[in-house]
Order: C-alpha cells, then sequence, then structure tokens
C-alpha cells in the first residue's frame, strides 16, 4: 500500500537551521525507493528550500504553512491573502514595533530594518543568511503568510488576541535568532487543509497517511492524517496532541518513527 509521508522541516528534518541527520536523509530516500511518497509540509516558502534539504529528493511540498500545496512542480492548491489584509497586516507590525517578513510562493519582502538585523543575528548564530527581495517586486495580491520577529516574548499571544479572529497565528517555529517570532495565514489555511487538497488530488485515503512534526504549527497535520508522530525534541503539548512520540531529531528520530510505521 502507496502511504503519503508528510514531514515538518525545521526540529524534523532540519536541526538547528543548518544540519540534516544522515540516517533521516537515508530514511526518505528509503521510504521512496519503496513506492511511498514523501512531502515536505512547513511554514518556510518556496524561497527558504534548497541546498541539502531539497537535494533529498520529495514528492512534493505544503509551503507557507499551507498556503501552497504541490505535487512535483504542480500547485494543486494555493490561498492568498485579500490585499486589504496585507494593508492591515503591514499597519499590525508599524503599530506593535515588531519585525517581519511577507512570503508569497517564492519571494520573501523584509520590512526595512530586518534584513540587516537579521544578517547580523544570523551570523552570530552561525546560520545561513536569508535572501529577501526587491520591495519595489511588492505584490499584495500575491502574498500568503506574514512572518513576525521581536525579542518580546509575548507578541506571539498577543497577535492572537488581536488578530485570531480573522487570521490563523501561530507562533514561530523556525530557528530567527530572535527571542520569539509568530507566523499569520489567511483564516482556515493551514498544514491540515492543504494535506486534505493533496490527499485527494492522489487519492489516498487519510488512514494511509503519516505527519511527522514537532511544534504547533503541525496540530492541524496531525489532525488530517491517519498516523501523527511528534518528535522527541517537540514542546510537551505537541507531544500530546500525536498517537506516538518518536526520539529527537539528533537521536535518528525520523529513521526511528519510519522503521517503526513500516516505511522501509
Amino acid at each position: 500500500m502507496t502511504r503519503a509521508i508528510f514531514l515538518d522541516v525545521d526540529g524534523t528534518i532540519l536541526q538547528d537551521g543548518r544540519y540534516i541527520p544522515p540516517t533521516a536523509v537515508d530514511a526518505i530516500r528509503a521510504a521512496r525507493d519503496r513506492g511511498h511518497l514523501v512531502f515536505l509540509s512547513t511554514g518556510r516558502g518556496t524561497a527558504e528550500l534548497g541546498g541539502a534539504l531539497m537535494d533529498i529528493g520529495f514528492d512534493g511540498a505544503v509551503t507557507n504553512g499551507g498556503a501552497f500545496a504541490s505535487i512535483g512542480d504542480r500547485i494543486v492548491s494555493a490561498t492568498v491573502f485579500a490585499p486589504e489584509d496585507v494593508t492591515r497586516l503591514r499597519e499590525y507590525l508599524a503599530a506593535s514595533g515588531l519585525h517581519g517578513y511577507f512570503q508569497s510562493y517564492d519571494q520573501l519582502f523584509a520590512t526595512p530594518e530586518l534584513p540587516a538585523l537579521l544578517a547580523e543575528r544570523f551570523a552570530a548564530a552561525g546560520l545561513p543568511a536569508k535572501t529577501f527581495h526587491d520591495p519595489a517586486d511588492f505584490d499584495p495580491a500575491q502574498v500568503a503568510k506574514l512572518v513576525f520577529l521581536t525579542d518580546d516574548t509575548d507578541a506571539a499571544a498577543r497577535a492572537l488576541d488581536e488578530l485570531g479572529e480573522d487570521f490563523e497565528v501561530v507562533g514561530g517555529t523556525i530557528p530567527v535568532a530572535f527571542a520569539a517570532s509568530g507566523e499569520v495565514g489567511p483564516r482556515g489555511v493551514h498544514k491540515g487543509s492543504a494535506i486534505r487538497a493533496l490527499l485527494a488530488a492522489l487519492e489516498i485515503d487519510p488512514d494511509a497517511a503519516i505527519g511527522i512534526g514537532d511544534n504547533w504549527n503541525d496540530a492541524e497535520m496531525f489532525a488530517a492524517v491517519g498516523t501523527a508522530v511528534a518528535m522527541g525534541n517537540a514542546v510537551d503539548g505537541v507531544k500530546a496532541l500525536a498517537d506516538q512520540v518518536t526520539t529527537a531529531i539528533d537521536d535518528d528520530g525520523l529513521h526511528n518513527a519510519f522503521v517503526r510505521n513500516g516505511l522501509i
């Protein structure tokens, strides 16, 4: 039976934003060799995916926290903000004193001070640089997600309170070299909605799907698949949502989850 496997990136495949355990690479490739379909399921946009990660080989991806879902190069579902929502979010960043960047499918657009500040902090943390695109190319009609960054640890909770009625808001889940971050997407758009669209297009029963992740933006993914697996390094609340808990990312967690579920 062909199974669809959905993998979070940061904290699941990629450790500390820069290292991929070799056993994870081997497990993904072995599962595909056995005929299973392996998809990324990430808050990152296409512009933030590349290098050794993409060299592993995947059958498609859920990106931008669920705004886009693809099989190979074919986009199966796509949801972006209304332009007026982008205006509201830009005003929210300014009023709240937050740095941030907007994601389209394959571009990133930062608030003015962020590129230099992020470059400095990423360098200090040993993280690879993030490339932003020319503000002149910014098109509000193509924006799918906002990531905000701050040293205010209460900012995500405030954003949920102030924006949560109209948007999907979760605490940030990628290494950003700030004290806190958050992700804001269109209402009703998350990893779970994109996975359901992919499974329908593939005609694969959700019971034959497995999702593996480590943080709160994986909660809806867990609800959309038959088997939900939390990494050993996941936060406790996410572990409580999962059907299984594997070992940590640096303790062959992905490989062990594949073995346990008969994928390799």
